[in-house]
């Protein structure tokens, strides 16, 4: 059985605390917290899914070097405001420093802290600024602040984005809890976001790796904003065991269900917070030959230009999704696809079925989310993408984003 747990976050399971505090990371005395702190009072089995950017962060390569050792975790230092990204060598010694100062201070090993950064390309990331409020930010370790974790980790992000789930299992009782930051740079492979998941549960590492995978290649992999990808994204996953429910072959699938429901929930508030964004909107291509061009047919809709402006002006101008399934590379037959906007068949074999179902299909189109079919009629493979509109606002918010 799954609930979910109101205002729940990153330190809902049992163990772990959070902290935030301002290190005035981009030198304009912002008022607001850019670095937050997890830590674990027990030390946590790790996993980690990062981008597949070939140009990535100095945060990325140091957490992955930290999970090829497989060692344990115990706390996760994150900032905004500044990506580390392009800042070659010393980008890389920042992240080392970074660690050992915090290390030191919660009296673990280096190796033990993690790091994650968002925020400008290309500009050193200021380390006396994260270093020198590591007293604050040890010293605020509660179980109540992963809230606060959660706003410091924001960017251009208008909502904060975290949850919680219980998951009842014949073991007993585990809890996770996660947040997310993302709203630009969006784009599956995997989307451009920061992710934390921290879990009670006792699992060993292979199984913590294969579920995080399993469960990330069909919800943050399923997300696009604006089809660019980002340097930093990572998802970052800690499993302290603390609540002594064990997870195994026998109630995997269980667990796996919790994780899916709670990172899926994380995934499409990243949709519906995109920049600029006024909506969201779910493609799903069903009956495709094979799933990869299931895959292909609905990231290309998702991500088109054309689309995304339709979806914007609420136009059902359902040429636009044909053009851009066929254009996708998938293999069907037109005169066989079906399209459906929510429950409103609107074409059927290739043909719209009705040009009176467009007052329909603009009413649909007003909601702040619904769902767009595609019926390729091809096979048995189907998938979802999760996208949003396009607006003059996500212009203006990239515009002026380093100013």
């Amino acid at each position: 059985m799954i609930g979910k747990v109101s205002y729940g976050g990153v330190t809902t399971p049992t163990g772990f605390r959070a902290s935030a505090a301002n290190g005035n990371i981009k030198g304009k005395n912002l008022e607001r917290d850019d670095c937050g702190l997890i830590f674990s009072d027990a030390p946590c089995v790790f996993a980690g899914v990062f981008t597949s950017n070939v140009v990535k962060a100095a945060p990325v390569l140091y957490d992955m070097e930290i999970m090829e050792k497989g060692g344990n975790v115990m706390a996760v230092l994150a900032n905004s405001g500044n990506a580390n990204a392009c800042t070659g060598a010393k980008g890389l010694k920042a992240c080392h420093d970074i660690a050992a100062a915090y290390a030191d201070a919660l009296d673990i090993k280096a190796d033990n802290v993690l790091i994650a950064s968002t925020g400008v390309i290309g500009v050193p990331l200021p380390v006396d600024k994260i270093t020198g409020i590591k007293e604050v930010l040890v010293d605020g370790l509660a179980d109540d602040k992963g809230l606060d974790f959660a706003k410091a980790i924001m960017t251009t992000d208008t909502t904060v984005k975290e949850t919680a789930i219980c998951v009842e299992t014949k073991s007993g009782l585990i809890t996770i809890g996660g947040c997310t930051k993302g709203a630009g740079m969006i784009a599956p492979s995997l989307a451009t976001m920061l992710t934390f998941i921290t879990t009670d549960a006792i699992i060993e590492k292979h199984l913590l790796h294969k579920v995080l995978k399993e469960c990330a290649e069909i919800t943050f992999n399923r997300v696009t904003v604006d089809g660019d990808m980002s340097t930093n994204d990572s998802i970052i996953m800690l499993a302290n065991g603390m609540s002594g429910a064990i997870v195994t072959e026998e109630n995997y699938e269980e667990f796996k269900e919790g994780l899916f429901t709670l990172m899926d929930y994380l995934a499409k508030q990243i949709a519906l917070d995109g920049e600029g964004a006024s909506r969201m909107i779910t493609i799903e291509v069903k009956n495709a030959a094979t799933m990869e061009e299931a895959k292909l047919c609905a990231s290309k809709i998702a991500n088109s230009p054309l689309v995304k402006t339709m979806f914007t002006g609420c136009d059902p101008n359902w040429g636009r999704l044909m053009a851009s399934a066929g254009a996708s590379g998938a293999n069907f037959d037109p005169n066989l696809t079906d399209i459906y906007f929510n429950d409103l068949h609107y074409v059927e074999k290739g043909i719209i079925i009705d040009y009176a179902l467009e007052d329909k299909a603009y009413e649909i189109m007003k909601e702040l989310q619904y769902t767009i079919t595609i019926d390729l009629h091809a096979g048995n493979c189907s998938t979802k993408f999760y996208t949003c509109d396009l607006t003059q606002d996500y212009i203006k918010i990239n515009a002026d984003y380093r100013s």
